[in-house]
């Protein structure tokens, strides 16, 4: 309820679903998209100027002024720019590389979890409906979809499934010293 308080602001985004590239723009009061995606009875997200386009084709399906996309539908979703990061809510978290696999896209980046003495119950109590995903670079070559990276996506977490590769260490110290100071890595 932080965000009543802010101006009501415009933050361009894509929406990608296993059918369609959706762009378009998001008005809100919150500052950042994780933010919007975190609320308990989003459901959905209305997009103003928005344009879907056929994956792989990228042919314009339609074009609208106002539309509804279902959140259950959404692969993984990202700001169009810079994402903003604040300060102010950060909790101790690791950064760790992934592969994640949302059919047909494959992603790459960091994903940042919990604290925990082993990875796998850190990857386990992980409870968001999305994750984010840092340095992310994203593609389906299946449908002809080239690589395109991205500062930070939202990635559909009951759509999709996370891969650590061998190599990957986890720190059980928990977090480094720059990130107690507030220089850690986590965006959000």
């Amino acid at each position: 309820m932080l965000g009543s308080f802010n101006p009501i602001r415009s933050l361009s985004i894509t929406v990608v679903t296993a059918q369609l590239i959706i762009q378009g723009s998001l008005r809100t009061r919150l500052r950042r998209l994780t933010d919007v995606l975190s609320e308990p009875d989003c459901k959905h997200l209305i997009l103003i100027d928005a344009t879907f386009l056929e994956l792989g084709s990228r042919r314009v399906v339609a074009n609208s002024i106002v539309s509804q996309v279902q959140l259950s539908d959404v692969l993984f979703l990202h700001t169009n720019g810079e994402a903003e990061s604040g300060q102010e809510m950060r909790t101790p978290k690791q950064a760790i590389r992934a592969i994640l696999l949302a059919p047909p896209f494959t992603i790459d980046g960091q994903i940042h979890l919990p604290m925990e003495s082993e990875l796998n119950q850190a990857l386990d109590s992980f409870d968001g409906k999305f994750v984010p995903v840092t340095n992310a670079r994203y593609w389906a070559y299946g449908v002809a979809e080239s690589p395109n990276s991205v500062d930070l996506l939202a990635l559909n977490l009951a759509r999709a499934h996370v891969a650590v590769p061998p190599g990957v260490v986890w720190n059980k110290d928990g977090p480094s010293e720059a990130a107690s100071r507030g220089g850690g890595s986590n965006p959000w």
